[in-house]
């Protein structure tokens, strides 16, 4: 492997925070329908991914403080996106399931991400948004 050039790092922290911003206002879109913070956003698409995880599964995933994702959880309950029933295996733990409401806010925001994908597919020619799906694939399955 060759050690990328202080230039080069420059360059992709820029390309990056242009990029993710994009992807920041389709979230805060999709988000702004059901007043969903970032953080509740996140902890709902993680439910209904895995339905019937903890709420300890989605603090450890979203590395946040079981008090913090306690918060968002009381939220997203209060604006009946999830659902929160006792585990069948340990009655002191629950179970979290994401509710039809929050289903469809899911699909809302995955349908802005998919729109902002698009858009930035768009302005590539097919040759190069073959190769940008390769690498993003790349980086994304990368260990480091």
């Amino acid at each position: 492997m060759t050690e990328p050039t202080q230039e080069q790092v420059e360059q992709l922290t820029r390309a990056f925070e242009r990029f993710t911003r994009k992807f920041k206002v389709a979230e805060a879109a999709a988000a702004a329908d059901n007043a969903l913070n970032a953080l509740d956003a996140q902890a709902l698409v993680f439910v209904g991914d895995n339905p019937g995880c903890g709420t300890g599964d989605v603090a450890r995933y979203l590395n946040v403080a079981m008090t913090t994702m306690s918060s968002a959880i009381d939220r997203l309950v209060r604006k009946d996106l999830i659902s929160r029933r006792p585990h069948q295996d340990d009655r002191r733990s629950v179970a979290l399931t994401a509710t039809g409401k929050g289903r469809q806010a899911i699909e809302d925001q995955m349908a802005a991400y998919r729109e902002a994908c698009r858009a930035m597919l768009r302005s590539l020619d097919p040759q190069e948004q073959r190769e940008l799906i390769r690498l993003s694939e790349k980086i994304a399955e990368s260990q480091t």
